[in-house]
């Protein structure tokens, strides 16, 4: 099962990451965890994907700590999903794109507990004081329902939940390498040290989660400034408005819509040959 958790200011990011599950991976369960939206909003999300299902909570809206929360709601829908359903369960950001089929990433998780991307040498100075807010990255988590990853993703989801009613800050600017993480990232790394010698655990290849949008990777992730490169852009707006994406495409590209024009009239006359 495929998972996000989003409010509702970035729920129309989400439905691009929808769309493209539902393109690419239709046979995939989706499971959105939605918090502070309305009703109107989840129907209308419910006509972009077959196997939609939809939590949706109202939490207290706190502005100071609000961004903290959301990072950190995460936890919860993996927890669920692992404990309610029992089936694999790949977390993604609200800021993917699904490019290409996930079936072998899947495939990857019956031989491993947690596959999370994996960088050893990051040394960011997280909110919780170590300097190991960067060793994964929470993008992409996938869990297969095996005893010890549930055990993991309670603890997981208890860790962030202490921490939070702690009412200490949830995110860190680390000014030495310019980089903000939250929570729920460098308790990720944490929690995965306790575990280590029980949990089967795989590196995820960077294909899995790729801010530079290789055309061969299979998830692209719309991290910080890479958002805003042409390849992601596009690949969006496939999603969000045709129109504009169309309109763009025949603006930059104008030979290829000629040419592919062109090419299905003369299909269209080599079938009426067929026929007669």
């Amino acid at each position: 099962m495929i998972l996000t958790a989003v409010d509702d200011n970035f729920l129309p990011e989400a439905v691009s990451l929808i769309k493209s599950c539902a393109s690419r991976a239709p046979r995939h369960r989706f499971y959105l965890f939605l918090v502070n939206s309305t009703e109107e909003r989840i129907v209308r999300v419910r006509r972009f994907h077959p196997n939609l299902i939809v939590e949706h909570v109202q939490w207290p809206y706190d502005a100071q700590r609000w961004r903290g929360l959301m990072c950190s709601a995460r936890a919860a829908p993996i927890l669920h999903v692992l404990e309610t359903y029992k089936e694999p369960a790949l977390y993604l950001d609200s800021d993917m794109l699904v490019m290409g089929s996930i079936d072998g990433l899947f495939a990857e998780l019956e031989s491993y507990d947690l596959m999370v991307q994996y960088r050893p040498e990051a040394d960011v100075l997280g909110a919780g004081g170590t300097r190991k807010a960067g060793r994964f990255n929470s993008g992409v988590i996938a869990l297969r329902p095996s005893d010890v990853s549930i055990e993991f993703a309670r603890r997981y989801d208890r860790r962030i939940r202490e921490w939070i009613d702690t009412g200490k800050p949830l995110c860190r600017y680390d000014e030495d390498c310019g980089i903000e993480t939250c929570i729920d990232q460098e308790f990720l790394y944490l929690v995965y040290e306790q575990f280590r010698e029980r949990l089967r655990f795989a590196p995820l290849p960077d294909k899995f989660n790729d801010s530079r949008f290789r055309p061969d990777s299979i998830i692209w992730h719309g991290k910080g400034v890479s958002r805003k490169r042409l390849p992601y852009v596009l690949a969006k707006l496939s999603y969000d408005n045709l129109f504009v994406y169309y309109v763009f495409l025949l603006i930059r590209f104008p030979f290829c819509f000629v040419y592919y024009h062109l090419q299905q009239r003369v299909l269209a006359w080599k079938k009426r040959r067929v026929r007669i």
